[in-house]
């Protein structure tokens, strides 16, 4: 029962606003047909430069995630580095003790 009311009176906009839109198409055409030699040529113009600049803006975009993407890397690698370093100075270290071992055997075994 009360959607009845609302629902007419929302028809009855929606009417208004149709036939509103029929009778500014019916005068404007003949205006959009006289200055078509203008209007298609500066809105295919106005469609180019707002392709053009939502373009650059992509790739600046682009490029600017790229260099955030370049900066974290480097910050992580120098992050990794020094435990790498440390480990590979330990590693070199325990090489070097076995092989000082290993002569001492070896110098062990061939004395008389």
């Amino acid at each position: 029962m009360t959607g009845l009311p609302i629902g007419g009176t929302l028809l009855a906009l929606a009417g208004l606003t149709l036939f509103g839109t029929l009778i500014g198409l019916a005068v404007a055409t003949p205006v959009f047909l006289i200055c078509s030699p203008v209007i298609v040529p500066a809105s295919l113009a106005i469609a180019f430069a707002v392709t053009a600049f939502l373009s650059s803006g992509l790739v600046g975009l682009t490029g600017l995630t790229s260099l955030s993407w370049f900066a974290r890397y480097l910050r992580m690698a120098t992050e990794e580095v020094p435990g790498q370093l440390e480990e590979a100075t330990g590693y070199v270290g325990q090489k070097t003790k076995e092989v000082g071992q290993e002569i001492q055997r070896k110098a062990q075994e061939t004395k008389p």
